[in-house]
């Protein structure tokens, strides 16, 4: 209860456990790190995973692992607040710092028995401050696996911990039969369903035990056992004590001792010798010398696809003024039920005029087809649209339509004679053409077929739904090189190269929060995420869709569901002027230099999310700048920008006045100011807070 321990295994794997009375810190020294938490797979390489207490956890795979387990108690020294909280390990900043103050123990308790343990205190201020994520209630894990009824079980679970629990309770509510419930935990959680409340309880119960006066009994009680004797008994399977025992124990004052459970450790002694040669310092300022950049990176512009269930949604709605695209890059409407394209839903003058108002904010049309039938009905439509409206086929406006033949609902024979279709069209009009390509490759006898006919039709646009289960399924059924230890956009990219497509025709069909790692569902996205996610579109070019307005709660969307933008929509604007065009760019800023204007985008490092409280230095060395400038700054953070913050999915299914959501819309966009600037001996300055990305222009005065 008392010693924290360090342990470095040559090879570990584990059964799932949970995490009772210890947080755990483990990392690789060779980056070989395949852990499991609360059901969702993790590959670390060289990152540093936290497992809570509460969480649980399988080691499926690990070599040369270091692993240091802290007692609660001494959390609880330092944080009386400590069961309402959890730390995510995609918030440490000091990773490397902390690995070498790990190691640094490693290596004094190889030569000495007792070692100053205030380093344990300082590695718990550390997570304090960078990682901690603060909770309204208990901290309670939430199960992110593979199956989304599992998921919703351990929701109910989690909501009635402190009652008695059986599967019947649970068949009742889900319609399932109890042995189908043992089935769904023992596959996706490698433990039975029994366990998983015990232990549960058992974790939740200890605040009570060690931060009230309350009887054991009254305690066993409100966590749903049946007798108190019951509650001794799995309590002491799981922490090898009495409830008694434990609090007698947690009250008492023992010095800190650390303890090394390796006798040897010369055969990692070149790793420790590697990361501990040097004391890392934190890092939080950066210079941008403006006269030594090299502007040799290349950016691409994406092509966006808005998904919209049918076009009726927006013609009804107040979103029609919104759907001006042209501050950003090459957009479409992407509707995905033609069959409620139907003219007797809307004149025929009002579709005309309101295709037009698209094309005229610069935001094409693609529809999703699923039949001959539909196409033959969209045809008709176009050219109908075409005939009346026929400045766009003389060349003096543009249009975008396209076509997306759904090949998981069309026949590859059908495909290929719409796609003939299509091409004889275009002798006169110029109409694009897409594929689903899970689509053909679940038609195809192998993968080497599918993308064979890839190739033969030259498609304008390949859209991979990537993020439906079946698609992955599939995958990993025709090539033994994709598993499902891949993320989804090891599965889009290996697909992407295996078939040989260009990049910029390639389309991630829809985006949502489950494609992000560090994706949790009780926080928004942070800015470093959504950052990551505009570099990876500027590198590649290639198209990906969002939703039109957010829906569900791991939807990633422009607008939120009272129609307010997302900060997406804000970032794509901050990126607009740097899109095809020859950039600097650093691991946290792009600069672009346009004749005599410059521009800015400063971020945080993709790999480095601060601390709340902390903030990054920008020294910005001015000499190729005129002596007198103008600054215009953007800054889209939490209080500018961040719809989430200021109107959070809670109030969804609360009515509130339309004159109230005009003030908090006008109120959440990003902070814009202008202010002049004389050369000095100072060079500029800019500071970035936590979760935030700033716009800077420079222009002569």
């Amino acid at each position: 209860m008392d010693n924290t321990l360090l342990c470095i295994h040559e090879y570990l794997n584990t059964p799932t456990r949970r995490s009772i009375d210890q947080v755990k810190l483990f990392f690789s020294l060779n980056n070989q790190l395949e852990l499991t938490i609360n059901g969702r797979h993790i590959s670390a390489g060289s990152r540093m995973l936290i497992v809570n207490h509460c969480d649980l956890y399988l080691i499926s795979h690990a070599e040369q692992l270091v692993e240091m387990s802290i007692p609660v108690k001494l959390f609880t020294k330092m944080d009386k607040n400590f069961f309402n909280c959890y730390y995510n390990s995609k918030l440490i900043n000091s990773d490397t710092y902390l690995k070498y103050q790990i190691l640094t123990m490693i290596q004094q308790l190889s030569q000495y028995d007792n070692i100053d343990a205030t380093q344990v205190s300082e590695t718990i201020t550390i997570l304090n401050k960078e990682a901690k994520v603060e909770c309204d209630y208990a901290y309670i894990p939430s199960v992110d696996s593979e199956n989304t009824l599992l998921n919703k079980i351990t929701t109910f679970i989690k909501a009635h911990i402190t009652k008695p629990l059986l599967s019947k309770d649970v068949s009742r509510t889900f319609y399932i039969s109890a042995p189908y419930i043992s089935i769904l935990f023992k596959k996706y959680l490698g433990m039975s369903f029994k366990h998983y409340i015990t232990s549960l309880k058992i974790a939740l119960s200890l605040e009570e035990l060690v931060q009230n006066r309350q009887t054991i009994y009254f305690i066993s009680e409100q966590y749903g056992f049946n007798h108190y004797s019951n509650y001794t008994h799995q309590f002491k399977q799981f922490l090898n004590t009495t409830p008694n025992e434990f609090r007698k124990a947690f009250q008492t004052k023992h010095p800190l001792r650390v303890t090394l459970i390796n006798s040897d450790i010369s055969d990692y002694q070149v790793y420790l010798n590697q990361l501990t040669s040097s004391k890392p310092q934190t890092i939080n300022q950066y210079t941008i010398d403006l006269s030594k950049l090299t502007f040799n990176g290349t950016t691409k512009a994406p092509t966006l696809f808005i998904h919209v269930d049918n076009l009726m949604d927006i013609v009804q709605s107040d979103l029609n003024p919104k759907l001006n695209f042209k501050d950003l890059t090459k957009v479409y409407i992407l509707i995905n039920n033609s069959r409620k394209l139907a003219l007797e839903s809307l004149s025929l003058t009002g579709m005309i005029d309101f295709i037009d108002t698209l094309f005229s904010n610069y935001v094409g049309i693609a529809i999703r087809i699923k039949s001959v039938s539909q196409f033959d009905s969209i045809e008709a439509t176009i050219l109908q649209f075409l005939k009346y409206k026929s400045e766009y086929t003389q060349q003096k406006r543009a249009y975008n339509f396209l076509i997306l033949l759904d090949a998981m609902h069309i026949s590859l024979t059908d495909i290929n004679r719409l796609y003939i279709r299509v091409k004889n069209l275009n002798v006169n009009l110029n109409i694009e053409v897409g594929i689903t390509v899970e689509g053909v490759i679940e038609q195809s006898h192998n993968l080497k077929n599918a993308y064979n006919l890839l190739h033969r039709l030259h498609f304008d646009y390949y859209f991979l739904d990537i993020e439906q289960e079946t698609v992955r399924t599939s995958l990993n059924k025709k090539d033994n090189h994709f598993h499902n230890d891949m993320s989804y956009f090891d599965y889009y990219n290996k697909v992407i190269e295996d078939a040989q497509i260009d990049n910029t025709k390639c389309v991630y069909t829809k985006l949502s929060k489950q494609g992000f790692n560090s994706y949790d569902r009780t926080q928004p996205l942070n800015m470093n995420d959504l950052m990551c996610h505009m570099l990876i579109m500027l590198n590649h070019g290639c198209g990906v869709g969002y939703e039109l307005i957010r829906k569900e709660e791991s939807d990633i969307a422009l607008m939120n569901s009272h129609g307010i933008f997302e900060p997406l929509m804000y970032l794509y604007q901050f990126v607009r002027p740097f899109l095809d065009m020859h950039v600097a760019i650093g691991e946290n800023y792009i600069v672009y230099k346009e004749q005599r204007t410059l521009h800015l985008l400063l971020f945080n490092a993709i790999h480095q999310i601060l601390p709340t409280d902390d903030v990054q230095h920008y020294i910005l060395k001015e000499d190729v700048l005129p002596s007198d400038i103008t600054l215009f700054i953007q800054t889209l953070n939490r209080e500018h920008g961040f719809i989430d913050y200021a109107l959070p999915a809670s109030f969804n299914n609360t009515y509130i006045d339309r004159s109230l959501l005009r003030y908090i819309e006008q109120s959440t966009i990003p902070k814009a100011e202008i202010r002049h600037h004389s050369r000095s001996e100072t060079p500029l300055h800019f500071k970035l807070h936590y979760d935030e990305i700033k716009y800077i222009r420079i222009l002569p005065t």
